[in-house]
């Protein structure tokens, strides 16, 4: 039997409860700078407004873009990232084509 104090959460409530104590956590990690943030793939795809596939295939190997750092000391693809001011610069630098 359930106390009749406690009032029922329905399913919604429980995820959007779930939801704000994982933007709690995220709003409590410190702040790093942009110049010491890294980006993988998806991040840099993000602020680009691009897919994944497009970031990798036709920005990423540009010569023109910033040089990737292996963080996992292997070669494996996943291990890449980008520092994320050098990659916002780097949009900025971009004459825009329409």
């Amino acid at each position: 039997m359930e106390n009749s104090n406690t009032p029922m959460q329905t399913k919604a409530e429980s995820a959007l409860a779930e939801k704000l104590e994982q933007l709690i956590q995220t709003l409590s990690k410190p702040k790093v700078a942009d110049n010491k943030t890294l980006w993988g793939s998806n991040e840099c795809a993000a602020y680009l407004g691009l897919s994944k596939k497009k970031f990798m295939g036709d920005v990423a190997c540009k010569r023109t873009f910033p040089k990737a750092r292996n963080v996992g000391g292997s070669e494996n693809r996943t291990n890449w990232r980008w520092v994320a001011s050098d990659v916002m610069a780097w949009a900025l630098a971009q004459k825009m084509t329409h």
